[in-house]
């Protein structure tokens, strides 16, 4: 690996870094500015696609609780860069915390890919998924990795 990539790829475990402090501290602003304005998002919470940051923004601000602590649980990313292009993938446990310590959460499965424009990294196309049973078509949310 060059020097260079090493630059990028820990660029961008920064990114996640900072991706996740800001999920914790619900950070709207903090969370957005690591997107490109023509972010498209597959999220596990529909609907089916979200395009631009705009409609992602609105559905951040839905999703971040109010009265509860958010659960960011990283696996450490695999992180593949070329060029001006990176991609990543890693398990994540998301989710809330109620105050009563109740907590809301599952593992899922993450990929991501990042385009470095104007020499600064940001996630271009995000995917989260659940997996599904086969059988019965109930997703499978007390898989743990």
């Amino acid at each position: 690996m060059s020097e260079k990539q090493a630059k990028d790829r820990q660029a961008i475990a920064d990114l996640f870094d900072r991706w996740a402090n800001a999920n914790h501290s619900k950070d709207i602003d903090a969370i957005m500015a690591l997107y490109h304005p023509d972010i498209c998002s597959y999220d596990a919470v529909g609907p089916l696609q979200f395009n631009g940051a705009a409609d992602y923004r609105a559905h951040w601000e839905k999703c971040l609780p109010k009265d509860a602590e958010m659960i960011v649980e990283m696996q450490t990313p695999t992180i593949r860069v070329s060029g001006h292009l990176g991609v990543a993938h890693f398990l994540i446990r998301c989710g809330m915390r109620d105050p009563d310590g109740t907590e809301h959460s599952s593992w899922m499965r993450s990929s991501t890919q990042l385009e470095k424009r104007d020499g600064q990294w940001r996630i271009a196309h995000e995917h989260f998924s659940v997996p599904f049973d086969f059988e019965n078509g109930q997703a499978q949310f007390g898989l743990e990795p």
